[in-house]
């Protein structure tokens, strides 16, 4: 049986539960945040000791936060982009208390530079117009978590309206809601409107085969 899952830290967390519980199986990923279904349910989580299951919570808190152990971090960053399998090595390095391998190490810092490169346009006061609505139309939609949270940091509190390119597995214009005091989306719209930065995400971020 074929799993759905979101491509990004919650799905790679919901693909190895379900690979220690029932065996492999096939994942057909999906964009994040594109559907209203919870792929990691408490009652996933049940099984795991206390240690790991604390670690688990804490490494999905961790994506795309801009603060914490730069393998947590990266880990949340590798599964957004797309490189699922990548991100599978690093969550077990965390959940283990190891270190990934040099080579790994290498790409997750990495691909840790580009999103911290990309986010910093978000403090461009241009971008909102009219009051309320911020545009990142510029930025795929992997990069919105972590331009939100940033945005909270800075001190924003009410409601957002967010406005970003699309996703690998879903091109078009992203449409996000994020309710007053929250970084995490209440709904999400999605117009079939390709724009260039959907081909600059294929470019950066293909899903690994």
């Amino acid at each position: 049986m074929e799993l759905d899952l979101p491509l990004d830290m919650r799905g790679i967390a919901a693909s190895w539960l379900n690979q220690r519980r029932r065996g492999r199986r096939t994942v057909s990923w999906y964009a994040p945040w594109s559907r209203d279904e919870d792929p990691l349910p408490p009652s996933t989580l049940g099984r795991l000791p206390a240690i790991k299951r604390m670690r688990l919570l804490r490494l999905i808190g961790l994506d795309g936060a801009g603060h914490g152990p730069w393998l947590a971090q990266a880990a949340g960053t590798a599964a957004r982009l797309g490189r699922h399998r990548l991100a599978r090595t690093l969550m077990l390095a965390w959940l283990d208390g190891q270190y990934p391998t040099p080579e790994d190490a290498t790409v997750a810092r990495a691909l840790l530079e580009i999103e911290r490169n990309r986010l910093k346009s978000v403090l461009q006061w241009r971008r909102e117009w009219p009051s309320g609505v911020i545009h990142l139309e510029d930025m795929p939609a992997w990069l919105v978590p972590p331009a939100i949270r940033l945005l909270r940091q800075m001190g924003r509190k009410g409601p957002i309206h967010l406005l970003s390119g699309g996703h690998l597995l879903k091109p078009g214009r992203w449409s996000w809601y994020v309710p007053a005091g929250g970084w995490q989306p209440t709904k999400v719209e999605v117009s079939q409107q390709l724009n260039r930065d959907d081909l600059k995400m294929e470019q950066i971020a293909p899903v690994d085969a």
